[in-house]
C-alpha cells in the first residue's frame, strides 16, 4: 500500500520506550487510560528489500494515516503499558499477546491468527515495522480494551478498557470460490464466556450452522456474501446479526442468545403478547419471531421480509414507544 502522508504520534509508557522520546501515561479512572503525544517530526516511510517497512530514525511510535485515518499501535509497548505481556514462541512460530485472560496468536503478514485457542481472522494483518510488531487499534479495542480514541487535534490517544466479564467477538472468515458457487461468510467466534463447555459448544454450533448454509448455496451454484454486525453485547445477552447479498439481493438474518440460559431465544421469548403483536402488525407478511437485533444502546430493531428477500429495518428506538419486555429481560434496558 502506498502512503502518501503520514503522520507519526508516540503513545507508550515512557518506561517502556526505548530512546529519548518524552511521552506520559496517566489512570485517569478504574478503567480508563490517557496518553499525551508530543509533536514529532514526520518520518520518511522506505522499505527493506525484504517488503518489510523502515521509519528513518524512529521505533516503536505508533502511527496515524491520514488518508485511511488507521491508527497503528506498536503491540509490545502498548501492551505492557496496560499490564498485558507479548511473548516470542519458539514452537508456534507466533507471537502471544495477552492481557486479562485472552491470548492472541499471531503471525506478521497474516490476518489468519488464535484467540484462545480458537481460529479467528484479524480485520487486518499485523505488521512488523522497524522490527516493532504493529496492530490495528481497532484490533486491540476489540479483543482487549474495549475503545481507542485519537483526538487528532489535541493529539492524545485514550485507552479505555471494558467490563472483563463482557464476551469478546471475533469472526473467523470462511470462503470458497468454485465452479459450483461463491461464498463469503462471517462466523462470529465468542470469547470469554464463564462456561467453558457453552463456549465451545455455540461456537461450534455456530460454525456447523454457517457453514451448512455456505454448503447450501454451493448445492445451488448460488453466491452469498454475508458481513457480522454485532449489537447488544453483555455478559448476560448476545444480539447478532448478518447483512449482505445472496444472488446479488440483500440479505439480512439475526440471532439473539440469552447466555444466562445457554439458549437463542425469539422475541415472542422476551416480549408480552400484546407487544409483539404490535411488532408483527408493524413488520408485516414474511416476518418470523427471529427476526431481530438489539442494538448496543438497547433499541429494537425488525429484520422486515423473509430470511431470503429484502427487507428495510424497523426501528424501535430508546426514545420511542418501548416494547413490554418480559420480567426476565427488563434489567437489559436499564441504564
Amino acid at each position: 500500500m502506498t502512503i502518501k502522508k503520514l503522520t507519526v504520534i508516540a503513545v507508550a509508557g515512557a518506561a517502556l520506550l526505548a530512546g529519548a522520546i518524552g511521552i506520559s501515561m496517566r489512570l485517569t479512572s478504574l478503567n480508563e487510560i490517557e496518553m499525551e503525544v508530543p509533536e514529532t517530526p514526520v518520518a520518511q516511510e522506505t522499505e527493506n528489500t525484504d517488503g518489510s517497512q523502515i521509519l528513518a530514525d524512529m521505533e516503536n511510535i505508533p502511527l496515524y494515516y491520514d488518508e485511511t485515518e488507521k491508527l497503528m499501535l506498536p503491540l509490545r509497548n502498548v501492551m505492557e503499558g496496560l499490564g498485558g505481556s507479548v511473548v516470542w514462541n519458539k514452537e508456534t512460530k507466533m507471537t502471544e499477546v495477552t492481557y486479562r485472560g485472552r491470548t492472541l496468536e499471531v503471525v506478521s503478514g497474516e490476518r489468519d491468527a488464535v484467540l484462545n485457542g480458537y481460529e479467528v481472522t484479524l480485520p487486518d494483518a499485523v505488521k512488523m515495522i522497524n522490527g516493532c510488531l504493529y496492530a490495528d487499534a481497532e484490533l486491540i479495542s476489540a479483543y482487549y480494551t474495549g475503545e481507542v480514541d485519537f483526538n487528532i487535534d489535541t493529539r492524545q490517544v485514550t485507552l479505555q478498557t471494558k467490563d472483563s466479564a463482557v464476551p469478546v467477538i471475533a469472526v473467523k472468515e470462511i470462503m470458497a470460490d468454485a465452479a459450483e458457487g461463491v461464498y463469503h461468510i462471517d462466523v462470529p467466534v465468542i470469547i470469554g464466556l464463564n462456561d467453558s463447555k457453552f463456549e465451545k459448544s455455540l461456537n461450534d454450533s455456530l460454525m456447523q450452522e454457517m457453514q451448512a448454509y455456505a454448503d447450501a448455496i454451493m448445492a445451488e451454484n448460488g453466491t452469498v456474501q454475508l458481513e457480522l454486525k454485532t449489537g447488544m453485547c453483555t455478559k448476560d445477552f448476545l444480539s447478532l446479526w448478518w447483512e449482505g447479498t445472496k444472488d446479488m439481493a440483500p440479505v439480512k438474518f439475526a440471532k439473539n442468545i440469552d447466555l444466562l440460559s445457554q439458549k437463542t431465544v425469539t422475541l415472542a421469548d422476551m416480549v408480552s403478547e400484546s407487544s409483539l403483536e404490535k411488532v408483527k402488525l408493524a413488520a408485516g407478511e414474511g416476518w418470523t419471531e427471529d427476526r431481530f437485533c438489539l442494538t448496543a444502546e438497547g433499541g429494537l430493531v425488525i429484520l422486515k421480509g423473509s430470511n431470503e428477500v429484502s427487507q428495510n429495518m424497523y426501528y424501535w428506538t430508546t426514545e420511542g414507544e418501548q416494547p413490554e419486555w418480559k420480567d426476565a429481560y427488563q434489567a437489559l434496558f436499564r441504564k
